[in-house]
């Protein structure tokens, strides 16, 4: 169950802050370093605050000042002469993802040779409506796939079960070839190391069991 589940209300504006967790996963695969970020959905600005952790130079605004973080400003109507390398954000979701599919429509027509990266319910390319904005868009670039299921918000009649969803982050890149390559579908986060003491107890076991 996740945050667009019918069985739970939706919060007001689709207000879901993104762990930090999430933007690092992105990192892996997504040089952030010096790159000029817009993030159009800041929100409280835990995305925003995120990307800075990983060195980007973010611009940030939300369509309302209620989450005191950014700018006002609308991406889906306002006009944006600034240049950005890369707009990065959870866009709002919206009655059947209408919202959401706005948001890369309008975001692939302001793509020039910069990238859009947006963080999506896991299958959200999985409509045949959608076709047109996966597999069929030249810019579609790669799917991350979040091996961590993300936590939205508590659940308010049991908070020992929080409500998560299966998550993925959507890239499409300006041309560049003459010949489109088709999407490539990456994992993330990488699974931690293992515990030095988890390592020894394993150690000590093998060699015990070829002791025997």
């Amino acid at each position: 169950m996740g945050k667009h589940e019918t069985g739970y209300a939706r919060q007001d504006r689709d207000f879901y802050p993104t762990p930090d967790w999430a933007i690092e996963a992105l990192a892996e695969h997504v040089d952030l370093r010096g790159k000029r970020i817009l993030e159009c959905a800041c929100g409280d600005g835990r995305m925003a605050r995120a990307l800075e952790a990983a060195g980007a130079h973010v611009t940030a605004f939300d369509i309302t000042a209620d989450y005191g973080y950014g700018g006002v400003r609308d991406f889906l109507r306002d006009e944006f002469p600034e240049l950005f390398d890369g707009t990065i954000t959870n866009p709002p979701y919206g009655a059947r993802g209408k919202t959401a599919e706005a948001f890369i429509e309008t975001g692939l027509q302001r793509l020039g040779n910069g990238f859009l990266a947006l963080l999506l319910p896991a299958d959200f390319d999985s409509a045949v409506t959608r076709r047109r904005l996966f597999d069929e868009c030249p810019a579609s670039t790669a799917k991350i796939i979040l091996t961590r299921r993300v936590k939205w918000f508590q659940n308010p009649a049991n908070p020992k079960v929080t409500p998560k969803e299966n998550s993925a982050w959507f890239l499409w890149e300006g041309p560049v070839l003459r010949v489109r390559r088709p999407p490539i579908v990456l994992y993330a986060p990488r699974p931690k190391a293992p515990l030095i003491s988890d390592t020894a107890k394993s150690d000590q076991r093998t060699s015990l069991e070829g002791d025997r």
